[in-house]
């Protein structure tokens, strides 16, 4: 291959033949991993040719249309994700054409650079190899030819049709095909794990054909596999900012398969080693049931509210930690920041905790992990006390009415304080108020308003925009559309605002609280607020 460029030689292949001639980079230069700034994971020859997910991928050959081979360890970059699209999805219900026919140029468009797609008619039906293999092939060559010549060379060598049908092959690949988990497709993430695919439908894709016959109304687009490349570059960087940190690991639940909720005792570390903390994160990770199945039909398929609780025993009540929304049958992994819990923990010693994630009457079968990350940041001070504030409710014109100011005393010796709130919006009446209305709350303490404003529902596409940010793509139901302080498969993160500037230590202060309704009045039959606050104080 020549490159007309060394930016894109670089970005080409960590061993592109440049000038004519193959180099690979001097130990001086950055890597192609660098020059992308993304993290680096080197190739393990001994992984296994499994098929279960989350499982290592063993290496690989696969023949591709024009009379090369692709050998996986062979373009191994450390920072690359590869991807496998069967043929046999159709664009819909009404349309049972192969997706493949929906667009090589809005995928290229809308994915990072770091993918390789392999196209696979998958199976062992060699007359439908013939026919659509050559067919996608001269798409992909039709769209290299209307792009710039760089970009057009960088595709060139990201974009490939395996030869002949999945069961004619030999190795991964074609056990891959074999195995249900790779029915909507599979692929190598950036840890060279097995990974299932997801649904593809794009909320961009409406038809109205389909919705008059009262079909799934959006159409299924290729360009969709570009948002599991996102994502999974997202866990990348995640994950090596979780590598990055000296944390105490406490597993609280260990990944059982459970239907609703589970209950939990578990040790935490002793006092004086819980007041060397002043962070604490949840790590949530949600599985299915069949790690051999497709997640689809597999996962638990609806968006449900999970909370991770700890038990109080002097006030019998269960303290909220964390919160996060299911996924449309999907698994998902959630990280989130959860260090007002610490006053609650500072004690240490044995401690009960319950997770839920699905109510009694609709039970979402769950192979769930949790863990607590126990840190320090320097950051000098640890939440030290926590004073509930504000609760959520229906969410109608009496709804601050109901809500009036409280008092509260400032401990002397308070050397920050923090107003922490989880808030979402849910069901409702009126426009599907509070979930798919724009709201906003707001805290005042002293002569300063502290507000969180979900303005996201009204954007089709508000969840799809995050999916960079943590949103698990391509779930089966209508995930992209922007809600009230959520999205589903997504953890909700806190709403912190310090307010040390506004209290005296010693004294009383006053804080207030209010809700709008598209930044203005509230209206009856808004659904609900599902809200928890608290005053936290850092000694």
């Amino acid at each position: 291959m020549m490159c007309r460029s060394s930016l894109w030689c670089a970005l080409l292949l960590p061993f592109a033949a440049c000038d004519g001639e193959e180099t690979k980079a001097s130990p001086s230069e950055p890597t192609y991993c660098e020059l992308l700034d993304l993290s680096e994971v080197d190739f393990d020859p001994t992984a296994p040719a499994e098929m279960h997910r989350h499982e290592p991928a063993g290496d690989f050959t696969v023949p591709l249309v024009d009379g090369t081979t692709w050998t996986l360890s062979e373009q191994w970059t450390g920072c690359d994700v590869y991807l496998f699209i069967p043929h046999w999805i159709a664009v819909s219900s009404l349309n049972e054409d192969t997706y493949w026919t929906t667009g090589v140029e809005e995928l290229i468009a809308r994915s990072p650079t770091n993918a390789h797609y392999f196209f696979v008619v998958a199976g062992r039906d060699s007359d439908a190899a013939d026919a659509l293999a050559p067919e996608m092939q001269d798409r992909i060559d039709e769209t290299l030819a209307t792009l710039d010549e760089d970009l057009a060379d960088l595709w060139g060598e990201r974009l490939h049709v395996v030869a002949g049908p999945s069961d004619s092959l030999d190795g991964l690949v074609e056990s891959m095909f074999d195995a249900d988990i790779s029915y909507f497709g599979w692929g190598i993430d950036r840890e060279q794990k097995i990974r299932s695919l997801g649904y593809f439908p794009d909320v961009d894709a409406f038809d109205t054909a389909l919705n008059a016959a009262g079909e799934w109304p959006w159409e299924q687009q290729l360009y969709s596999a570009a948002a599991e490349v996102e994502y999974f570059n997202f866990e990348a960087a995640r994950q090596a900012a979780l590598d990055a940190v000296d944390a105490t690991i406490v597993e609280v639940f260990d990944g059982s398969v459970v239907e609703q909720l589970t209950d939990g005792t578990v040790a935490l570390p002793d006092a004086a080693t819980m007041a060397s903390f002043d962070t604490l994160e949840i790590d949530v990770r949600m599985e299915c049931p069949d790690k051999d199945g497709p997640e689809i039909s597999n996962c638990g398929p609806w968006d449900y509210l999970a909370h991770m609780y700890l038990y109080d025993e002097a006030t019998e009540e269960y303290l909220e930690m964390a919160r996060f929304i299911t996924t449309y049958h999907r698994e998902s992994r959630w990280v989130v920041d959860a260090s007002h819990a610490l006053a609650w923990l500072q004690d240490g010693g044995t401690r009960s905790f319950r997770y839920t994630w699905a109510p009694e009457w609709n039970t979402q079968p769950t192979g769930v992990t949790v863990r607590f990350r126990l840190y320090n940041q320097d950051k000098g001070v640890a939440p030290r006390e926590i004073i509930p504030l504000f609760t959520g409710g229906s969410f109608n014109r009496e709804y601050n009415n109901e809500r009036p100011p409280v008092e509260v005393e400032i401990p002397a010796d308070a050397q920050k304080v923090e107003i922490v709130s989880i808030i979402t919006g849910h069901g409702g009446e009126t426009q599907n108020c509070a979930e798919f209305c724009p709201h906003s709350h707001h805290f005042t303490v002293g002569a300063e308003t502290y507000e969180t404003i979900f303005d996201e529902p009204g954007d089709n596409r508000g969840c799809a925009k995050t999916v960079s940010t943590g949103t698990v793509p391509n779930q089966a139901g209508t995930w992209w559309f922007g809600r009230g302080g959520w999205c589903p498969g997504r953890e909700v993160d806190p709403f912190v605002a310090d307010v040390t500037d506004q209290i005296t230590p010693g004294q009383t202060a006053t804080i207030a609280y209010e809700a709008k309704y598209n930044g203005g009045d509230l209206i009856d039959n808004a659904g609900n607020i599902r809200l928890n606050s608290w005053l936290v104080v850092h000694r």
